[in-house]
């Protein structure tokens, strides 16, 4: 079975049309789940984008070339969201959501 280790923070980016358009109340199908069943682990941080920065690194990545609010990081059953400390509702389950359907920007 293919293993996904891809990197998702597509969230809130400065001038990126998809944080300034996506509707939080906009349905989307579940049959685009990669997996139904998944571990998720959240860790909040002081300072996200160098947290992210680090963690794409970590996983063989060149990071990010803009700023991002929140990323996430998985395989196939498991999934790790960095966040600030302080975070929206928006926020989390846009990331949860890329642990269950991985890079879906753009697929709605």
């Amino acid at each position: 079975m293919r293993s996904f280790i891809l990197c998702a923070s597509m969230l809130a980016l400065v001038g990126n049309s998809y944080a300034y358009n996506e509707d939080p109340h906009q349905v989307f199908s579940t049959s685009k789940n990669i997996t139904n069943q998944t571990m998720v682990t959240w860790e909040a941080v002081d300072n996200v984008q160098a947290a992210c920065e680090k963690g794409s690194h970590k996983r063989g990545y060149d990071g990010f070339n803009y700023p991002v609010e929140a990323c996430s990081f998985w395989t196939k059953s498991t999934c790790h969201i960095i966040t600030a400390k302080k975070v929206n509702f928006h926020t989390v389950g846009h990331e949860v959501r890329h642990c269950f359907q991985g890079a879906f920007h753009g697929n709605k």
